[in-house]
């Protein structure tokens, strides 16, 4: 574990329900010939039915606040969770929110836009085709948000893309500390770590946190779709964010190959399309330990994890943990894929 002593750490409002639980999960496990496994329950941390993203906006609230703003400003998909538990945040925090929904508006109100709507959120539809999204032109989206904001005598505050920012990524580096912890107090002590991956933020705090703690396990990341999403939203790499998120501990912290590991080949065609693995493996994990997965995100990383322990990518011997990072509204959009 990271010496505290030895960090200055950076402001951080309470958002999150935490400690959340590390649940066993033999009997999915033994069906899908997994090694021993572990479910890190980030879709209970809170904020409007949880996941990840209340670990990182503990510290970009803070930083908001810190600023002086009365509006948070963030982009997302139609179904997107960060876009979700954003409007939650600010409404904990008294704040109002502006969301920028990449699509255009479907026909059915359902999931995490249901959700939005219910916060009180104001929307913009960009009505975009993933072709369209460029950093440029994210910028300008956010730019003229702000510029509309100001004008009505809103302070904004921009939360960047999956809050996958240097300071967001301090949500999974004390995470990864939090799992380390719970993991001993169980008798074990994590050989590898897998999440999935979008724009990148939560992978590389458990790098960071992985690095300051000595790397004593592998970090697996699952990327939901074929490369290009980060960088399509003007987000820095892992390894930047690493990076820069130690920076701001006074740590000089280097990224080597061998810290960051991502598999693409998973994500099926699309972000947000379900695979027929991904949805194997939400079943599979519901019937045998009652844990809930959505398509999106978790169901295909799971399916990565299972996909991996049986090709013996990620061997026999090997005590895993598996970082549920919810998406749980979102599984609602989903009926028709699911319901067989």
């Amino acid at each position: 574990m990271a010496d505290a002593l030895t960090m200055v750490e950076p402001a951080r409002l309470r958002l999150a329900h935490l400690p959340t639980p590390l649940e066993r999960a033999e009997r999915f496990a033994a069906a899908m010939g997994c090694p021993p496994l572990w479910i890190k329950r980030d879709d209970c941390t809170g904020l409007a039915l949880g996941g990840n993203k209340a670990r990182k906006l503990e510290f970009l609230t803070a930083a908001a606040r810190a600023a002086g703003a009365d509006t948070l400003v963030t982009i997302g998909a139609v179904q997107s969770n960060h876009t979700r538990m954003v409007a939650a945040a600010a409404r904990s925090l008294g704040m109002e929110c502006h969301l920028l929904i990449s699509g255009a508006p479907p026909e059915e109100v359902t999931g995490n836009l249901l959700l939005d709507r219910i916060l009180g959120a104001s929307l913009t539809f960009l009505a975009l085709a993933p072709s369209d999204l460029t950093p440029q032109r994210v910028e300008a989206e956010f730019s003229q948000a702000e510029e509309r904001l100001r004008s009505a005598g809103r302070r904004p505050f921009r939360i960047a893309p999956g809050a996958s920012t240097p300071l967001g990524v301090h949500g999974y580096r004390l995470a990864y500390d939090e799992v380390t912890s719970q993991a001993a107090g169980l008798g074990f002590r994590p050989d590898r770590f897998v999440v999935a991956v979008g724009t990148g933020g939560t992978i590389a705090g458990l790098v960071l946190g992985n690095i300051l703690a000595g790397r004593p396990a592998r970090i697996t990341g699952i990327s939901i779709a074929p490369p290009g999403i980060p960088e399509a939203l003007g987000v820095p790499p892992v390894r930047q964010l690493v990076e820069e998120g130690g920076s701001m501990l006074g740590k000089s912290v280097r990224v080597t190959d061998a810290d960051v590991s991502i598999s693409y080949d998973h994500g099926g065609r699309a972000y947000a399309v379900p695979t027929a693995e991904g949805n194997e493996a939400i079943t599979a994990l519901a019937r045998t330990e009652s844990i809930i997965l959505d398509p999106v995100y978790t169901g295909k990383a799971m399916a990565g994890l299972v996909q991996m322990s049986r090709s013996g990518q990620i061997a026999r011997s090997e005590k895993v943990v598996f970082i549920h990072t919810g998406g749980t509204p979102g599984l609602f959009a989903y009926g028709r894929a699911l319901a067989t």
